[in-house]
């Protein structure tokens, strides 16, 4: 009876894990990852050519797009520019630490960050520094004016610490679905 009793409830929360699953699963078939590997790759494709890709027809594919974008899965769509093309050819990381963590500082760095059409991305990191910044510029000096004038004047930033990309291995901007 007890083995019963016990089988029971593990049936029970099996399912209750299922159900939970499937409510807060925003991916529910490979459908939608179809159609996310797609416009991911094209962003401009036709509802009817990326129903065609997927083996939807089009009112379902349009329906499931829909809802990946009111979901905020897709957030989104942009034209990516090629920065040497547009004479931005120097891209560098920075490690940077700040004086403190106060409120005052940090905001003072993240306007920083928001006002800067330099910095492409900007990450809050774990370890000896504070921040990891992506930056571009159209030259060294320009990278040079950028630091010396701009990064380092601000009084929150105590220190930063460049790497130079000198070849790009991989770039993408598709998320593994």
């Amino acid at each position: 009876m007890l083995n019963f009793y016990i089988l029971s409830n593990l049936i029970n929360i099996i399912w209750l894990l299922l159900i939970i699953n499937c409510l807060f699963s925003v991916i529910t078939d490979i459908f939608d990852q179809a159609i996310l590997s797609v416009v991911q790759q094209d962003g401009r494709i036709t509802n009817q050519n990326l129903a065609k890709q997927v083996n939807l027809s089009t009112a379902p594919c349009w329906r499931r797009l829909n809802k990946l974008e009111n979901q905020g899965i897709i957030e989104g769509y942009v034209a990516l520019l090629n920065r040497e093309r547009l004479g931005l050819s120097v891209m560098v990381y920075i490690h940077v630490s700040l004086h403190d963590h106060n409120a005052d500082t940090v905001g003072i760095f993240d306007r920083f960050v928001e006002d800067s059409t330099n910095i492409l991305e900007c990450y809050s990191v774990s370890g000896e520094y504070d921040y990891l910044i992506r930056v571009i510029a159209e030259d060294v000096t320009a990278l040079e004016f950028f630091l010396m004038k701009k990064l380092l004047k601000l009084k929150a930033v105590r220190s930063a610490n460049t790497s130079f990309v000198l070849k790009q291995k991989k770039y993408t901007t598709a998320l593994p679905v």
